[in-house]
C-alpha cells in the first residue's frame, strides 16, 4: 500500500498517467482507513494471531486482507475511463470489477445512492468494520450481502481507489473492538460452491479492467 500511495503521488505530479494493481496478503494484516482511530483495533486479538496492523492512505474502515485480492487504481480524477465526482469514479471503477467478477459466473449488482448520501457516511462511520455496511456504488452478492469494499483518496488532481474482493467471509470483526454492526456471510467461494483461487481471481479482475481499458492497460514488471 505504501507503493500504491507512490503511484498517487507520482499521478498528482503528473509522472505518470495512472496505475492498475492487484495483489493478496500473507500472512493476514488488519488495515485501517486513512482517518480511522486506533482505538477501534483489538490488539490483544490481533498479537494472539499475529496479524499486522497497517494504516491505508485511503479511506474507509477496517479490513481483514486474508482470503481476498486487493485491487488499486490510480488515475487524473478527469481521466477518461475511471474520473469524475468522488461517487462517479467509484460507479465507474466499479463497473470493470463487476465486468471481471462476470467472468467467474458472478452477477453483482451496485448498492444504491442514499437520498442524503453524507447523513449515510456519517452513519456508516459510527461503525469499525467495513463489510458491516455498503456504500453508495460498491458491489453487492444476489442476497445483497458486500462482496466488495471500497475507499477512495485524492491528491492534486490525482485519485486512489482500494478495493478488497472477497473470496471467503469477512472476519475482520475479530480483530476489533464492538462497535457498530459486523459483517456476516458472503465470498466467491461460497457463492460459486467451489474453491476460487488468487491466481483465478487476479486473472479474471484482469479481464475486467482490460474490458474497460483496452490498450491503456499494459503489463509492467511483478513488484514485490
Amino acid at each position: 500500500m505504501r507503493r500504491d500511495s507512490g503511484l498517487l503521488h507520482a499521478c498528482s505530479r503528473g509522472a505518470i498517467a495512472g496505475a492498475v494493481r492487484l495483489y493478496s496478503f500473507s500472512p493476514a494484516c488488519l488495515s485501517l482507513g486513512r482517518l480511522q482511530d486506533c482505538d477501534d483495533v483489538d490488539a490483544a486479538a490481533c498479537e494472539r494471531d499475529g496479524v499486522e496492523v497497517v494504516r491505508r492512505p485511503s479511506g474507509g474502515r477496517a479490513v481483514l486482507h486474508d482470503q481476498e485480492v486487493t485491487y488499486a487504481v490510480v488515475c487524473r480524477t478527469d481521466d477518461a475511463d475511471f474520473g469524475g465526482a468522488v461517487l462517479d469514479s467509484c460507479a465507474r471503477i466499479h463497473q470493470a470489477v463487476a465486468l471481471g467478477l462476470a467472468r467467474l459466473g458472478v452477477a453483482t449488482s451496485a448498492h444504491g445512492v442514499s437520498a442524503d448520501e453524507r447523513a449515510a457516511a456519517l452513519s456508516r462511520s459510527a461503525g469499525a468494520d467495513c463489510f458491516a455496511r455498503p456504500s453508495a456504488h460498491e458491489l453487492i452478492d444476489d442476497r445483497g450481502r458486500k462482496l466488495v469494499g471500497s475507499a477512495q483518496a485524492r491528491l492534486g488532481g490525482a485519485l486512489l481507489q482500494h478495493g478488497s474482493v472477497l473470496l471467503a467471509p469477512p472476519r475482520a470483526g475479530v480483530y476489533l473492538r464492538s462497535r457498530g454492526p459486523r459483517s456476516a456471510g458472503g465470498g466467491l467461494r461460497e457463492l460459486l460452491g467451489r474453491d476460487v483461487s488468487v491466481e483465478e481471481l487476479g486473472a479474471a479482475l484482469v479481464g475486467g479492467f482490460t474490458a474497460v481499458l483496452g490498450s491503456r492497460l499494459r503489463p509492467s514488471a511483478r513488484v514485490a
